[in-house]
């Protein structure tokens, strides 16, 4: 960055100097470098933040090209254009200082009995005293977070030191802009607009401001330097520092940047912990909903080692995402986005968890399935439970649809295990449960196994083709004619029978005329032979339009 050209105006060399034009007091105005330039085409090298010396030499009566001159400088970032007047130049023209102030660009003139050495040299020690102090402060400011991160003291341990170095509060966000850490506890409920979040969001600048508030209700509006924290080619957070005791100058910038070196390695060591867990977590999952472990002692054992209460009473809640292939085909890395899908619903179901089971969720992916060990209180019934689950599912689908980018989820409910050696059957209940509600309920249903009825009966069945068997000839007749002629035969054979063989409601239920139920109920009759008073023959219909669900 260099030395603010406002404080090098200030040295000795230039209590001579008179600024003509542009601000020199700029805090935006950096300088880098100094040297002399006589000849116009030097502009070709310069890479911006130099303070240029010069006396139009070779150009001393041509205004036209002064003016030239003058304009590529500032076009090409230089600091400061600083003109000496001589015999050959004894006035810098009045159209030299308009333009100047037009650009915006500060010029600054030096009289004939200055030096370039005088200003040179001093300018250039002051310029490598500042590159000095810099590299000192940055080797200070790299071992103190190495240290940080060799003692594995973690992401608040950074927060603290970053505000010892810098002298103003800190604050680390995850992807979302939820708090995740805080070097002062008077402002741990920053409030951000989601306008302003979008500013950032999917953004890869380097570093950025924000207007921030200490609470939503509060007047007073901050500003907060944010750095996102990208990791693996994803944001994973971000870094925010709030200048509320004083703007960041470029020392406190060199303390930002290792900070947030820190901070990458340390949610680099937490996503490959994570990742441990994750394998350690689900081969233990499928161990237990599989029954494939030696005794309860050795299940015990390992649960342990996780902080999983497996001692306790649970039922099983699968988890669905209905259209995780339908967002990954938007994009070109399909990996990615269900990374970043995986990432949502788990921190939605952590978040809404914690109000309904405390710190007690146990729970893994499982493909695009994530199952749940819901604990069952003790003081409660299966009831209670059953009720909090589905509060817990609609609570869940709706911020997942709503927030989450429009995640649909369906919801399936085993029984209750007592022990772990039941698991298994509560996960293939909630299994059946949620293939149940996805195919016969749709899209986004929250399905309980014992809420099943005759189907508990018919999900005992693991080969589906089995049950073809049970199902008469004549439904499979009315099957098959729905299909070649585009027909909705057995929708209304089906209304037809829960409406207790009354066209009238059987039309009204569907939506339709009561000529034309009848219509459909007449060609009903003419393909299939129905016998409304035997009634073992209706029963055989019913559970057969039952399984042509399941099995179709």
């Amino acid at each position: 960055m260099g030395i603010l050209l406002s404080e090098l105006i200030k040295m000795q060399c230039f209590k001579k100097a008179k600024i003509l034009s542009g601000k020199a007091s700029n805090k935006s105005t950096h300088v880098s470098g100094i040297t002399i330039i006589e000849r116009p085409d030097i502009v070709n090298w310069i890479k911006g933040g130099e303070l240029l010396l010069t006396s139009f030499y070779s150009i001393d009566k041509d205004l036209e090209a002064q003016k030239k001159l003058v304009k590529e400088v500032a076009l090409n970032k230089a600091a400061a254009l600083v003109i000496k007047t001589s015999n050959f130049l004894p006035k810098i023209d009045k159209e030299i200082v308009d333009l100047g102030n037009r650009l915006e660009f500060p010029i600054i003139e030096i009289s004939i009995d200055t030096k370039y050495i005088d200003i040179l040299y001093p300018v250039m020690g002051k310029l490598f005293n500042d590159q000095i102090n810099r590299l000192n402060y940055y080797k200070d400011c790299h071992e103190k977070f190495t240290l940080l991160s060799l003692k594995m003291k973690g992401i608040e341990a950074v927060t603290k030191t970053l505000e010892e170095l810098i002298d103003t509060p800190v604050a680390v966000f995850d992807s979302e802009f939820s708090l995740k850490a805080y070097s002062n506890e008077e402002y741990n409920r920053i409030y951000i607009d989601r306008k302003e979040m979008e500013k950032l969001i999917n953004k890869e600048y380097l570093v950025d401001k924000l207007n921030i508030k200490l609470s939503e209700n509060s007047d007073s509006v901050y500003t907060m330097i944010v750095e996102p924290i990208k990791v693996l080619n994803q944001i994973k957070g971000y870094l925010g520092v709030l200048e509320i005791n004083k703007v960041l100058n470029n020392m406190d910038f060199i303390a930002l940047e290792g900070a947030a070196n820190t901070l990458r390695l340390e949610m680099l060591k937490d996503i490959a912990v994570n990742e441990v867990k994750l394998r350690y977590k689900g081969d233990l999952m499928d161990d237990l909903i599989t029954g494939r472990f030696e005794s309860l002692q050795s299940i015990y054992d390992r649960s342990n080692l996780l902080g999983w209460d497996l001692k306790r009473k649970n039922v099983v809640v699968l988890l669905r995402t209905s259209n995780s292939e339908q967002h990954s085909n938007k994009y070109k890395n399909s990996s990615e986005v269900l990374m970043s899908l995986r990432e949502k619903i788990k921190r939605n179901i952590n978040k809404i968890s914690h109000y309904y089971m405390g710190s007690n969720i146990i729970s893994t992916f499982k493909g695009d399935d994530v199952i749940i060990l819901w604990p069952v209180e003790k003081s409660k019934d299966i009831k209670y439970t059953y009720n909090r689950v589905r509060e817990f599912g609609n609570e869940l689908k709706k911020n997942l649809y709503n927030k989450g980018g429009g995640i649909l989820i369906s919801v399936g409910v085993g029984s209750l295990a007592v022990n772990p050696t039941e698991i298994g059957k509560s996960f293939n209940e909630a299994r059946d449960a949620v293939n149940f509600g996805y195919n016969i309920l749709g899209k986004g249903s929250i399905t309980f196994f014992e809420e099943l009825g005759i189907y508990k009966l018919l999900c005992s069945y693991e080969n589906r083709e089995e049950l073809k068997k049970f199902v008469p000839s004549d439904l499979m007749r009315l099957k098959k004619y729905d299909r070649d002629n585009n027909a909705e035969l057995i929708d209304t054979f089906e209304m037809y029978l829960k409406c207790n063989l009354n066209a009238m409601k059987t039309a009204e239920n569907l939506y339709i005329h009561y000529k034309t139920a009848l219509y459909r109920l007449n060609r009903i009759k003419k393909i299939i032979d129905l016998d409304i008073e035997n009634r073992e023959s209706m029963l055989e219909m019913e559970v057969g339009l039952k399984i042509l669900k399941m099995i179709y």
